[in-house]
């Protein structure tokens, strides 16, 4: 076998990436919405609400686009939202 299918075999395909968000609390509808209406891009979940902290789990294919929604609220609609985390796709931690 090459080089570059042995490099390609042995990384795993992530099935999905959770992120981890920080945003004032009175936000967090607003990031949800916005994030359903580009077509679901991620599922956000809120993890504890009163402290404003989101789940969003998306697909590995729109983490990059994802990033810039986030950039784009972070610089005109909340200048405190922050990613605190990023889990992967392991749901036990995610979970807890």
């Amino acid at each position: 076998m090459s080089e570059e299918l042995l490099k390609k075999l042995s990384n795993v395909p992530r099935k999905s990436v959770n992120l981890v968000i920080k945003c004032n609390p009175e936000k967090m509808n607003f990031i949800s919405m916005v994030i359903n209406g580009y077509d679901r891009i991620a599922l956000p979940r809120t993890r504890y609400g009163k402290e404003g902290i989101l789940d969003l789990i998306t697909s590995p294919d729109f983490v990059e686009d994802l990033y810039l929604i986030l950039d784009d609220i972070k610089k005109n609609h909340d200048p405190t939202l922050e990613i605190i985390g990023e889990l992967g796709d392991n749901w036990l931690i995610a979970v807890t």
